[in-house]
């Protein structure tokens, strides 16, 4: 005997075999699978989920304040008002701190040290004395100091100087009268005094360099070239200069215990120099430098 299949009524859901729950099931992916809309709805998932994948949120930067940085802020602030600070002043140093770093930066984020040339000299000066403050600052030996003055023996001459004694007469319409008044007076050896005559001014050991940066060099050669003990007059911009040269001094060289002191200093001078000179060379050698339209 056979039986059948009972007929579902409306309402009712079909019940099949397992093999046949298995055929409808790949025939429904089929036509799913085949569907144009279902396609681009996969696609568009697919291309959402890419992009949060590769444009994450970025990380909020963090501003840490932390205890000892606080501690800080007190001690600073207790320094400058010689107390505590209330509750209401921390906070306020403690905002004033975030205020202040993030500022700083966003002035670093936007290269203002590049672009900002009062900045960047700062930064460089600051790098340049903590360099320096680096750098080894034990006291020289008499050894050093004894070849240092050694190999800068003309450092230490004292030149030959002049002493010389002069009235300056201001430039003006009676500037030569005054002069020639003065002079005539002065190799009488008379009073120079007078209405219109200066007071003189004596002038002390000073060399050749000397006259120049005071006088300029044609009237420094000149009064160089001066006999001593005799008046002249010598002209510049800045009037008439009634001079005489009262005495010579020749050039010596001084022992190295006496300029021991000089000695010491200029060897730091130049142990410095040398160190930081060297410290900025092995920092410009990790950059490789391009100048333009050298080859």
């Amino acid at each position: 005997m056979t039986r059948t299949a009972a007929r579902p009524t409306a309402g009712s859901t079909a019940i099949e075999g397992p093999s046949g729950h298995a055929g409808t099931y790949a025939a429904w992916l089929r036509r799913i699978a085949s569907e144009p809309f279902v396609h681009f709805t996969l696609l568009g998932a697919l291309v959402f989920a890419g992009h949060r994948l590769v444009t994450r949120a970025p990380d909020v930067p963090t501003l840490e304040v932390s205890v000892s940085r606080q501690r800080e802020l007190v001690t600073l602030f207790e320094q400058r008002q010689r107390r505590a600070p209330s509750d209401a002043e921390r906070e306020q140093l403690i905002r004033r701190y975030v205020e202040d770093e993030a500022l700083f930066r966003e002035g670093v984020r936007l290269s203002l040290v590049h672009t900002d040339p009062v900045l960047r000299a700062q930064v460089i000066a600051r790098m340049r004395g903590m360099l320096q403050a680096e750098l080894d600052q034990e006291p020289p030996t008499d050894v050093e100091l004894q070849r240092y003055h050694e190999e800068h023996r003309s450092d230490y001459v004292i030149p030959e100087t002049i002493s010389y004694r002069e009235y300056l007469i201001r430039g003006g319409p009676d500037a030569d009268d005054h002069a020639r008044r003065l002079l005539s007076s002065l190799e009488r050896g008379g009073a120079a005094d007078g209405p219109g005559l200066p007071v003189p001014t004596y002038y002390a050991r000073r060399s050749e360099a000397q006259l120049a940066s005071l006088y300029g060099p044609e009237l420094a050669r000149d009064l160089w070239a001066s006999p001593s003990d005799v008046w002249r007059e010598l002209r510049s911009s800045r009037g008439v200069h009634v001079v005489r040269v009262v005495e010579r001094t020749a050039a010596s060289e001084p022992s190295f215990a006496t300029v021991r002191e000089q000695v010491s200093e200029d060897y730091r001078k130049d142990r410095t120099a040398r160190a930081f000179q060297a410290e900025l060379s092995r920092l410009t050698s990790r950059w490789r430098v391009w100048i333009e339209g050298q080859p």
